[in-house]
């Protein structure tokens, strides 16, 4: 047979690391066939779809536990998620209703049904919400296995070592996927926010997600390479790829590890780095890289995978979890919600333009009964590192709103210390009233994925307007170097916390520009911080700065690594 050519397909680092292994490719095999029943079966029916959901709920319990001896109980958590799906009672009595009302199998019913609420949770626009409807097609999948009386997924792959290549796993598919010799994954859909991106980081299994179509193109047995330093698929990779990938991997050591200690650039300037967190499962991936710092935590996520608002204890003690795991600081944000981020026990209008519209600041400040106990909860979990920060500030009447809020809430606990208030800086017009800020704050971050939409006039969810959405371009630059210049002005201390800082290029230039601290998901950090330990600030500083003066226009992406090839070599 002779041997296809390469096939180069890029994807999004979900956890990371370089391996080559033969395809094995998984499709669902949950075929059902739809079929009238008779009145006298429903019963039947029922008892067979209890029985059913006893069963998943079982497995469920039996691979939670397995999650908390192999990863830990931060692991074991995401399947709460899963018994809190089962326990719905308006789910299965949706089921149950349709069963008495169509007279058919209840496996089609079921299908149906959890397809569905899938096709609701891909229609949010909020990233970790759409993922959650993986999480519901777990549970549904449980339930129809033991409908169908099929095994679970793995039991085909053999016990050769294997690359994992679906359209989509289920965290639960994963774990039993992962008792086999998995060497890594490869998925069409799925993003770093997953509960899959977790596990396979907690697994230490490199995976790269949205990969497009390569479930469509590849076939089981064939190579593959996974590189997620390009995240980069080589598909049928040729003898040179293989001769160079198998050098690659033989001189990386079995295990990096990284120290606490200050990022330092080559000549001697402290970089202070950070990690954004969203949920208590990735905390252990501080200590792993060296981080002792958390910029940003998006406390929005316990109350989104609630079934109702969270008790202020309960809030207390995720907070200070997050902040034991931050020795050095932890920046929490209050719940930054609304008609783009829905939290079903909370209820929001309709909107035509939900990012612009009743959401984050605007909506806390109408419900201090949601807002006073989170400020609360924070206030007791916090120490004197600790900041707090209140998400898309646009005008100075709420600056003085949250200042008076924040007394309140000061005046309610009992606490030795005083955390400072920041904000965060997503509006346009927050970049012209730094002299207002500072009235009632030092602290500010930059939250660049908001302000890039907003300064473009984009909705950043849109993939077709994804080309318009370039940090380096030079409108964005220009408004992130007068804003941050106008703020230090103030005495401003200036954070950044948007996904921009994970660019290498974007980093650098941020750099230069005078940004404090910066924060970023923690898959990137480590390649970030190698990338500080070769800068020569003052070299870089003249550079950018060069660049930006230039009449023709700034090309940051292109000029940069012409002047510093070993920053930007194989990155």
């Amino acid at each position: 047979m002779s041997q296809a050519e390469p096939i180069y397909i890029n994807g999004k680092t979900a956890a990371p690391g370089i391996c080559i292994g033969n395809v094995y490719l998984f499709k669902k095999n949950l075929e059902v066939e739809k079929y009238p029943i008779h009145i006298e079966d429903v019963e039947k029916e029922k008892k067979r779809f209890g029985e059913a959901i006893e069963l998943a709920r079982k497995d469920i319990l039996r691979t939670q536990n397995e999650a908390r001896v192999r990863h830990g109980d931060k692991y074991a958590a995401i399947f709460d998620s899963h018994l809190l799906m089962l326990e719905d009672s308006n789910f299965t009595k949706k089921v149950l209703i349709r069963l008495e009302k169509e007279l058919v199998n209840v496996e089609s019913i079921l299908k149906e049904t959890i397809e569905e609420l899938a096709l609701r949770f891909m229609a949010i626009r909020d990233v970790y919400l759409r993922e959650r409807a993986v999480d519901l097609k777990d549970v549904g999948n449980s339930i129809l296995r033991y409908l169908l009386g099929l095994e679970g997924p793995a039991k085909k792959a053999g016990d050769q070592p294997f690359v994992l290549v679906a359209e989509e796993v289920t965290p639960s598919e994963l774990l039993e996927f992962s008792k086999g010799k998995l060497l890594g994954i490869c998925l069409d859909s799925g993003g770093a926010t997953s509960h899959v991106a977790i596990l396979a980081g907690a697994l230490l299994i490199p995976a790269l997600f949205g990969l497009g179509n390569l479930s469509q193109v590849a076939q089981t047995g064939q190579k593959i390479i996974i590189d997620t330093r390009k995240n980069l698929v080589i598909l049928n990779p040729s003898e040179s790829n293989l001769v160079e990938y198998t050098e690659v991997i033989a001189s990386r050591p079995l295990e990096e590890s990284y120290n606490s200690e200050i990022a330092k650039t080559a000549d001697g300037y402290e970089v202070i780095l950070a990690a954004n967190i969203s949920r208590l499962e990735e905390l252990h991936q501080l200590k792993k890289i060296g981080i002792t710092r958390i910029g940003l935590f998006r406390s929005e996520f316990p109350f989104m995978e609630s079934m109702d608002l969270p008790s202020e204890s309960f809030q207390e003690s995720i907070y200070r979890s997050v902040v034991d795991a931050a020795p050095d600081g932890a920046v929490l944000r209050v719940i930054d919600i609304g008609s783009d981020k829905p939290v079903k026990y909370l209820p929001f209008p309709r909107e035509s333009n939900p990012a612009m519209g009743f959401r984050s600041i605007r909506f806390l400040l109408s419900r201090p009964d949601v807002l006073m106990p989170q400020l609360r909860a924070m206030l007791r979990a916090s120490n004197d590192k600790t900041k707090i920060i209140f998400p898309m500030i646009s005008t100075e009447k709420e600056l003085s709103d949250i200042d008076k809020i924040w007394k309140e809430a000061l005046s309610q606990v009992s606490i030795s210390h005083k955390p400072q208030w920041g904000i965060m800086v997503e509006v346009p017009s927050a970049m012209f009233m730094f002299d207002a800020i500072a009235k009632y704050t030092k602290y500010i971050s930059f939250g660049t994925n908001d302000l890039l939409q907003f300064v473009y006039g984009i909705d950043r969810t849109n993939e077709r307007l994804s080309d318009l959405a370039n940090p380096l371009c030079v409108p964005f630059i220009r408004l992130l170097f007068y804003g941050i210049s106008a703020a230090r002005s103030e005495g401003l201390r200036v954070g950044l916390c948007g996904e921009m800082a994970s660019d290498p290029v974007a980093f650098c230039v941020l750099l230069a520009m005078g940004i404090d601290e910066v924060s970023m998901r923690p898959a990137v950090l480590p390649n970030i911080r190698k990338l500080v330990s070769k800068i020569n600030m003052k070299a870089l500083n003249q550079e950018v700065h060069s660049i930006l003066a230039d009449i023709d226009g700034p090309d940051f992406r292109k000029r940069l690594p012409e002047a510093f090839p070993e920053l930007f070599s194989g990155t």
